[in-house]
């Protein structure tokens, strides 16, 4: 884990975090997970590493209580694996589980864009606006930016369905395969997804569900062969490829 790159995060977060409830800064459990999910996406914390609590507290400038609270959190999401008698570690990355968190995506996503009512003039504009800062930070460079920008965008949409339980099942595996989505967006020409994001709100403006549908479903699919073809130059021989659909 790269030092510099927890400082950084330091800094940009407004500064350190003390305890569960507050502290200096004003800073509390949610600062800790950002920080920590900060470093999970961008590959400071590589999969399979071991996450020692009291050189993390030291590095963050955060007491054991948040970092425990944390660390738990990030293991219920799958970001993080607990082994008993041995601690937390970094989860793994597979083509495996890649396939199994996008099949269950496949589902909630369609359904929950069966069920969307139509955003309002005022709400696509708000989605083109997100598109365009997502374009924007693709000119920069800013990777965390644009997965910003893209969950917002994504969660938008999903928030004009009026189901409750599966709008936060989905959400639940967008934070799951988060480190998946980032490599797509560190690797892939930006372009690709600024077209497909435009394609899916022009579907969403016209009110054409099928053709909502459908341009979701292949700007899904792109995202998984994506991060798949990375996993497998990555990890050599061993890992299967994904079957193309």
């Amino acid at each position: 884990m790269n030092p510099i790159m927890v400082e950084a995060g330091r800094r940009k977060s407004g500064g350190a975090v003390s305890d569960a409830t507050g502290g200096p800064g004003g800073r509390t459990v949610a600062a800790v997970l950002d920080q920590i999910r900060s470093l999970i996406v961008n590959r400071e914390l590589q999969p399979g590493e071991q996450i020692r609590q009291e050189e993390m507290a030291g590095l963050l400038g955060v007491s054991r209580v948040p970092l425990r609270e944390a660390l738990r959190v990030l293991a219920s999401e799958g970001l993080l694996t607990h082994r008993p008698h041995q601690g937390y570690f970094v989860t793994k990355m597979s083509t495996e589980n890649l396939e199994q968190i996008h099949t269950l995506l496949e589902f909630l996503e369609t359904e929950l864009l069966r069920t969307i009512r139509w955003p309002t003039d005022e709400e696509v504009a708000g989605l083109r606006r997100l598109n365009a800062e997502y374009a924007k930070a693709a000119e920069t460079g800013d990777v965390l930016a644009m997965s910003r920008c893209n969950k917002e965008l994504h969660g938008r949409i999903f928030d004009l369905s009026p189901l409750e339980v599966i709008r936060a099942e989905a959400r639940r595996f967008w934070v799951l395969s988060e480190p998946y989505r980032l490599m797509h967006i560190a690797t892939t020409d930006p372009r690709i997804a600024i077209t497909q994001h435009e394609q899916i709100i022009d579907a969403l403006a016209a009110r054409d569900r099928a053709l909502s549908l459908r341009a979701s479903a292949e700007h899904r699919h792109q995202t998984q062969m994506a991060a798949s073809n990375l996993l497998l130059r990555s990890a050599g021989p061993t890992l299967r490829p994904l079957a193309a659909s």
